[in-house]
């Protein structure tokens, strides 16, 4: 314990930094209990009673920091009423000991016993003897915590009190530091809306609106500074804190809202649309006009910026959405603003058409069963005029789309039912008769012809609700003959789920049964429709079974013929993906379809390829959604029947084990899958296959237990595939990639062997292609593989493996091996490159300088670019050296002796090898990019790139030109006045 006495409290005294260090542990031992807060007081009575300034001052601090470093409970009421007489009247005392004080009136206000009484006779001495505009920043700061706390904790102590709201007032205003005014921003709204303001009010409002809108730039070197957005967001919210600020938040929006500054403008809208939502509809009614005449001249037509158009409409509907609670207000802004834009929804082809329809749904977000009544009635004339052009009235196919929006948000706000039928059902009735269009047998079908039946048909799903009887059965008609049309392909399915969901037993016996009834007789091309527009039902309780049956009977019907049975295995994946796991799982139970599907595929030996692979899919969506029990019974069952030589076999496989759960042993099945899947792929002729066993034995390896057995199967395994890797086959190099990337994936410490092995294959005279492309197989990301388990950081581990073998000679590698690490650096995440940019940024300049593949170089320019992006030190450096290659790289055409060098690899991707036009572009874009770059780095390199980019311009190719011109002007500007 330390002595509490004069001489060590002197000694503190010498530095803040001591009498931090000294109060910080004084207050432990105060609240240890080793003495008393009044033998404290007793030792500091020297200093706060002396005559000397300075001495004072440092006893302040020296007892401001004791009561900071306090615990909130440690005085009680009576030693807190003390303590803040004290400091109350420290006030009086030289301006410079102030600082102190308000650091112990911080630390006083925030104490849990701070007698209630104590705060008026607090706020009344600081707004009497201290000017908070006089203090430091930092004593503002704490000023304005004092205050926040102290409107929270105090409320009624403060509204007693008649003189506070003057004495805030005074405080905040002039305040220019964001900090402080983030922090005052902050807590006057909620005391503004629950402070009586009186006669203040306009002076209050005044303080703040001399703020907006919001102007300053944050400082780049401060990382927590407060940025403009933030301010502004909290401005706006004290601009229209009470009501009584509804005439000057409008007056002032309005006056802003007319600035050629851009943020001005965004602010002003939002602050109307933040009006609209804090103020009353009867405080806004009186200055509509001015309002509506404000936001028209930025929507109607309409601002040339599209982010301050899209502000005025969403301020514009909020305003009429409020207003909707008072029925008298709301039907005269719509009467207003109807009155201006509906004439203007009588010709499509206005120019003023577009913006006029887009305030017209802003009034029916407002109020949907007026503006809606409205809207239809005007489009219902002018179709009841234009009746004569129904076919092909590009002007209907606007109208539709627009009738389509009012339909759609009068649901959304339950409006719907209120529109008027007398003007609903004669629009539903043209909107109906153009879907009739299609059954005329001498439709061709095409798209423009089904323009219109389209549009038709999303305006009747979103007025499903008030179709009238009559007009449900011609749509009924109407959908059958649609089905039923020969050449008509014309989607409907959201109709039918509306129609479905409110009429079921309509639409079950006029468009389901008549549809089942024929299913036999009609073709192909009808069927997949039936599928297509009658499967989303599927939910529907009233449809499920008829639809299930239609599904099942047509997939596992003997007599079914192709391609009937390919089509009704598309419509079941299709309900699997659609369908969550409850109803997969209860659907698995009572149909028993996996047994359905294996015994399908494996008896049926003239099965198209095609139909397998669905097969497989609807197996592994089923496997998928079973509980970890029912997906290892299954296994167990039907995994040793399995004969992987036969594609049926090999495609059941696929769909049980290609997303089998890896809690699922496979130890008593897994040296045999080893060997048959390695036989397989190592000697079937059809890539497809190979391809699945692969995919399989990835999978496997990724998801074996290590133990003993599973290590010795695996080994003889890759003996095996070693051995014929020694024959020259580069089947067996490909197997080996597949089989390294699950072991590397999941961390296995056999993945290392098989790397190194891949790697000394990189200098084989005819298995370096295969040996590079195993690399790419290791690295890429493929979706279709289940690899669940995944080490932590293993690109990592495989850069750092790769690179450790390569780094002695990265400079000196031939073509496969740079192949070999671009697709490894391809999957490595960003931060580990930068690490090793040293290392790995040689090779990426030699690769752009090398006669490579299509694929390679842009992986290479891919990986630069992102370097270039962030406008890395190293490539900074070497521009020298970097842009002659990207300048090189965008004018290259086809390189007939890098087409003979990589044509000769296997699994070549031919599309991207014919054609360098993605280079190109690749190259022009870090041209770009290059820009970026500080102008005195760039000035050197400016003519000569601007003159070799010039033949660019003429490229073939349209996407290489306009990149060209963008990397083209980018150059011309560096170091122009502006150009940065």
């Amino acid at each position: 314990m330390t002595t509490l006495s004069r001489a060590s409290i002197e000694k503190a005294f010498k530095s803040d930094e001591k009498i931090l260090a000294a109060a910080t542990k004084i207050s432990q031992e105060l609240t240890n209990g080793d003495y008393h807060f009044e033998a404290l007081a007793d030792e500091l009575g020297f200093a706060m009673t002396s005559a000397d300034l300075n001495q004072r001052i440092a006893g302040t601090k020296f007892l401001s920091a004791v009561l900071n470093a306090l615990p909130k409970d440690y005085l009680n009421a009576k030693e807190l009423k003390y303590m803040t007489t004290y400091y109350v009247n420290g006030l009086r005392d030289h301006h410079g000991v102030i600082s102190a004080l308000i650091d112990g009136l911080h630390a006083l206000v925030s104490m849990q016993s701070l007698p209630a009484e104590n705060v008026p006779e607090l706020l009344r001495a600081f707004f009497q003897y201290t000017n908070s505009q006089s203090q430091t920043r930092t004593d503002r700061t704490k000023l304005f915590n004092i205050f926040q706390y102290l409107i929270q904790h105090f409320p009624t102590e403060l509204t007693e009190m008649s003189d506070f709201l003057s004495g805030l007032v005074e405080s905040i205003d002039g305040e220019r530091d964001p900090r402080n005014l983030d922090i005052i921003f902050s807590f006057m709204p909620q005391f503004m809306a629950d402070f009586p303001l009186q006669h203040l009010a306009e002076e209050l409002f005044e303080i703040f609106a001399c703020y907006f809108p919001v102007d300053f730039n944050p400082s780049k070197q401060d990382p927590e500074a407060v940025t403009r957005d933030v301010l502004s967001e909290k401005l706006s919210n004290c601009l229209v804190a009470n009501e009584q600020f509804a005439a000057w938040t409008v007056a002032l929006a309005l006056e802003k809202l007319d600035s050629e500054l851009l943020v001005a403008k965004l602010d002003s809208i939002e602050l109307l649309r933040k009006a609209a939502l804090r103020f009353a509809p009867t405080a806004l009614e009186p200055h509509f006009t001015e309002i509506w005449q404000a936001l028209k001249m930025e929507t109607f037509p309409g601002s040339d910026n599209a982010e301050v158009q899209r502000a005025a409409l969403k301020a514009l509907a909020e305003l009429l959405k409020a207003a909707a609670k008072e029925s008298t207000i709301s039907h005269n802004y719509q009467a207003a603003i109807l009155g201006v834009v509906l004439p203007h929804l009588s010709d499509v082809h206005q120019r003023l058409y577009e913006p006029a329809a887009k305030i017209a749904l802003m009034c029916v977000s407002g109020d949907a069963a007026y503006a809606g009544d409205k809207i239809l009635h005007t489009i219902l004339l002018k179709l009841q005029e234009s009746k004569q052009q129904l076919p092909q009235d590009e002007q209907r196919l606007q109208f539709y789309r627009l009738i389509t929006e009012v339909y759609r948000m009068a649901d959304m706000r339950q409006a719907l039912q209120q529109l008027d039928r007398a003007i609903a059902l004669p629009l539903q009735d043209d909107v109906i008769a153009v879907l009739r269009i299609c059954e005329s047998e001498s439709l061709e079908g095409s798209e423009q012809q089904l323009e219109l039946p389209t549009a038709a048909v999303k305006v009747l799903s979103e007025c499903a609700p008030v179709l009238s009887e009559p007009q449900r059965a011609l749509i009924y008609k109407a959908l059958v003959h649609i089905i039923s049309h020969p050449r008509i392909d014309l989607e409907f399915k959201t109709l039918t789920v509306s129609l479905g969901a409110l009429q079921p037993v309509e639409l079950q016996s006029n468009v389901l049964d008549v549809c089942l009834s024929s299913f036999a007789v009609y073709s192909q091309f009808i069927k997949r429709k039936v599928y297509a527009n009658l499967l989303p039902l599927l939910p529907l309780i009233a449809f499920t079974q008829r639809i299930l049956d239609l599904i099942l009977k047509q997939l596992f019907t003997p007599t079914t013929v192709e391609p009937s049975r390919r089509l009704a295995l598309e419509a079941f994946i299709a309900l699997l993906q659609q369908q969550d796991q409850r109803f997969i799982v209860e659907l698995q139970q009572e149909c028993n379809l996996i047994d359905k599907l294996i015994k399908l595929a494996q008896n049926d030996t003239e099965m198209p390829m095609e139909n397998l692979e669905l097969v497989a899919a609807s197996l592994s969506r089923l496997m998928q959604q079973l509980p970890v029990s029912e997906q290892s019974a299954i296994v167990s069952e039907y995994l040793p029947e399995l004969q992987l030589e036969l594609a049926s076999h090999l495609f059941v496989a696929k769909g049980l084990l290609g997303f089998l759960h890896k809690d699922i042993s496979l130890d008593d099945h897994f040296e045999r899958l080893l060997n048959d899947l390695t036989e397989l792929t190592l000697t079937s002729k059809d890539p497809k296959l190979r391809t699945i066993a692969n995919h399989l034995l990835c999978s496997m390896v990724n998801k074996m237990e290590h133990t003993p057995a599973n290590q010795s199967h695996l080994k003889r395994t890759l003996s095996r595939l070693m051995a014929e890797v020694k024959k020259g086959d580069a089947c067996a190099v490909e197997v080996l990639g597949w089989i390294a990337k699950g072991l590397v994936i999941a961390g296995f410490a056999e993945a290392s062997d098989i790397v190194g092995d891949l790697g000394d294959l990189l200098k084989h005279p005819t298995l370096c292609h295969a040996a590079a492309l195993a690399f790419d197989v290791i690295a890429v990301e493929n979706p279709e593989l289940d690899l669940p388990v995944v080490k932590f950081l293993y690109k990592q581990k495989l850069f750092q493996t790769i690179l450790s073998k390569l780094d002695a000679k990265l400079l000196s590698i031939c073509l496969h091996h740079m192949n070999a690490l671009i697709y490894v650096l391809k999957a490595t995440p960003h931060s580990v490159l930068k690490l090793n940019i040293e290392k790995i940024g040689p090779l990426l300049f030699k690769v752009l300088e090398s006669h490579n593949s299509v694929k390679t170089l842009c992986i290479a320019l891919g990986i630069c670019e992102n370097f270039i992006k962030h406008q890395d030190a190293y490539f900074q450096a070497h521009l020298t050296h970097f842009i002659p290659s990207c300048l090189e790289l965008s004018i290259k055409k086809q390189d007939q002796n890098m087409v003979s060098v990589v044509l000769t690899a296997a699994y070549v991707d031919f599309k991207n090898i014919l054609s360098l036009q993605p280079v190109r572009i690749a190259a022009l874009q870090l041209l770009y990019d290059i820009t970026k770059y500080p102008t005195f780095v760039l000035l050197p390199h400016k003519v000569d790139v601007t003159l070799a980019l010039a033949p660019t311009l003429d490229d073939p190719k349209r996407l290489v030109r306009n990149m060209a011109v963008q990397a083209r002007n980018a150059w011309f500007l560096v170091g122009e006045p502006g150009g940065d």
